[in-house]
């Protein structure tokens, strides 16, 4: 692995070189994919928007500046704008995140009846996060999957902090009920 930090692998993207690109492309490729996938629940097009999220790295390396924010916030920022781009463009409605994509990796004492707890509990999420509105479900992904900082977030975003901090408390209000509602039908 290559431990250039992401800040001198963008600089070498910048003046041309490949392996730069595809150091930090196997860096982020899975945190990008799982990130696009999450945001728009579909499989097909997160693949689209991640190859064209790092075409953009190649093409605009040279505009990257590490005194505005580190690169994993410059990398989100693309693939956010062109989610939210294609989305709009397409009107492509957000159905679900694929189970497969699960973070928790299950222990192994945990037996069958757990397992298949843990995974409708983790469809029954999935399903509530997609259904959150766009500006909402951002958020929730950035915080919670992807463990950003709101600062980060805001830059991702280009949204006040406080404008975020106040999304996510409303859509943490929005799972809670939403999943209440889920466990009082049984569903």
């Amino acid at each position: 692995m290559d431990e250039r930090s992401d800040q001198a692998l963008a600089a070498e993207v910048a003046r041309g070189d490949e392996a730069a690109l595809r150091s930090l492309y196997s860096r982020y490729e899975g945190q990008t994919f799982n990130f696009l996938l999450r945001l728009t629940g579909n499989r097909a097009l997160a693949e689209d928007l991640m190859q064209e999220t790092f075409t953009r790295v190649w093409t605009m390396a040279r505009t990257y500046d590490p005194t505005r924010g580190r690169f994993k916030g410059w990398l989100f920022t693309i693939a956010l704008n062109l989610t939210r781009s294609e989305l709009g463009k397409r009107r492509y409605g957000v159905k679900h995140v694929d189970p497969e994509v699960a973070d928790t990796v299950p222990s192994p004492t945990d037996g069958p009846e757990a397992l298949l707890a843990r995974s409708e509990t983790q469809r029954h999420v999935a399903e509530a996060v997609s259904g959150l509105s766009p500006h909402l479900r951002e958020v929730v992904i950035m915080k919670i999957y992807h463990q950003l900082r709101f600062r980060e977030i805001s830059e991702i975003t280009r949204t006040p902090e406080g404008t975020l901090r106040a999304r996510f408390h409303r859509a943490v209000a929005e799972l809670r009920e939403t999943l209440a509602r889920a466990r009082m039908t049984g569903a």
